[in-house]
């Protein structure tokens, strides 16, 4: 099994949510730029029940529709028999801790490539998002992204002194 990561920090963000006592969603969409808005939407009911002011819940949505952007563009998607791409699931977790929301998008993929962080969409993300990570395991492509409301950087500056 293949695994690559690419991240703007090094430390994976869990998805689960294990420990923290805290709600988890999962979503499940046609892998189609169609319904991105879809997953753009969740995030945007979310994240203001989690205390983000709207402009970081303009930046969260933001960040899911660049995120999504990305595994569908540099993924190279299974092929059925008949030589067209599979609709396979495009899946989305959005994980709940006392500092924040961990989102993380993935699908499946025969082949991908990591995005370059000269890209535009790379600087978006990292613009818009505190942690970003773009990582390959076996034949599934994944996005991390963890975004810390003010609450969450008042709780983790606090902790840490």
């Amino acid at each position: 099994m293949t695994e690559s990561r690419v991240g703007r920090a090094g430390r994976r963000i869990s998805p689960d949510g294990a420990g923290s006592g805290q709600g988890v969603v999962r979503i499940r969409v046609p892998a189609d730029s169609e319904y991105v808005s879809v997953l753009r939407a969740v995030c945007g009911h979310l994240a203001p029940l989690l205390g983000y002011t709207p402009p970081e819940v303009a930046d969260l949505r933001l960040a899911v529709g660049e995120a999504c952007g990305l595994l569908l563009r540099n993924c190279v998607r299974p092929v059925r028999p008949e030589g067209r791409a599979q609709q396979d699931d495009l899946a989305a977790t959005f994980a709940v801790d006392p500092r924040g929301l961990s989102i993380t998008l993935e699908t499946e993929a025969v082949a991908s490539v990591a995005p370059s962080n000269e890209d535009f969409g790379w600087a978006i993300l990292t613009a818009l998002v505190d942690d970003f990570i773009w990582c390959v395991e076996g034949s599934t492509a994944r996005v991390e992204l963890r975004r810390q409301h003010a609450a969450g950087r008042e709780k983790w500056t606090r902790s840490s002194n």
